[in-house]
């Protein structure tokens, strides 16, 4: 496979499997939020979407192609979008969640937009991920470039390879998975398709709504390998039973 999408779904998988990578537990800061458990991390975004990928390079060339005054380009490029989007939906990719138990950023740091609902639970579909240095790990040259071989043999379609490189070298890993509500992309891609006929900047417009949509959830790759190992260990043996009396 060469797609990014899928690549980064399958090595939660390859790598939990696997022997724990790390001789400690990491801290829980590492968890996608205070409020959302390793083990529903795991189970939410364990698989990507590759349709929901593919809608948002469409959605993205869509807004470069209005940019440089291809409206017929961008006008095909949203058709495609929409197509995508609707192919989503039949993956079993998309899982639910409130947007405030998913980050705004990457690091957590900036705050949703203050019209973003924050209680309503909402299908998001993930399309994105990628493997980061743990928040809580001392960030050095070794351990920087060490994620970024890991990230390659993952764009290369060499899962496996990926998580060994994360064993080999120690690294506390943190798997980022990008996500947007399912429904209101899908609104703001058909919004673009209305409008991309008589008003190319409003159309702009509803396809940069559903780019900012994007919010974030981080997976520790320690916690999960370990938690996969724990349940793989062989059940110890029962003691025979002793010898009927004669």
């Amino acid at each position: 496979m060469t797609r990014m999408g899928m690549l980064l779904g399958t090595v939660l998988v390859a790598t939990a499997a696997a022997t724990p990578l790390y001789a400690q537990q990491a801290p829980t800061g590492a968890a996608m939020s205070g409020t959302v458990s390793q083990s529903a991390a795991t189970q939410d975004f364990s698989r990507l979407s590759d349709d929901g990928s593919m809608a948002f390079e469409y959605l993205s060339l869509a807004r470069t192609a209005i940019f440089d005054g291809d409206l017929a380009g961008a006008k095909a490029l949203i058709a495609n979008a929409q197509q995508a989007l609707a192919t989503a939906r039949q993956d079993n990719t998309a899982f639910q969640k409130a947007a405030a138990e998913l980050m705004p950023s990457k690091t957590g740091q900036s705050r949703p937009r203050p019209n973003a609902p924050t209680t309503q639970q909402v299908a998001w579909l993930p399309i994105d991920g990628e493997l980061v240095l743990n928040a809580n790990a001392e960030e050095t040259p070794e351990k920087t470039a060490a994620v970024a071989a890991a990230n390659r043999h993952l764009k290369s379609g060499n899962p496996a390879r990926a998580a060994e490189v994360l064993r080999v070298t120690s690294v506390d890993a943190d798997y980022v998975i990008a996500a947007v509500p399912l429904e209101q992309v899908t609104q703001d891609v058909a919004r673009a398709a209305k409008q991309i006929g008589k008003d190319p900047y409003k159309a702009s417009e509803a396809l940069r709504d559903a780019q900012e949509a994007v919010r974030y959830a981080s997976v520790d790759i320690q916690a999960v390998s370990k938690a996969a190992a724990s349940k793989a260990a062989p059940a110890a043996a029962a003691p025979a039973a002793a010898p009927a009396a004669k």
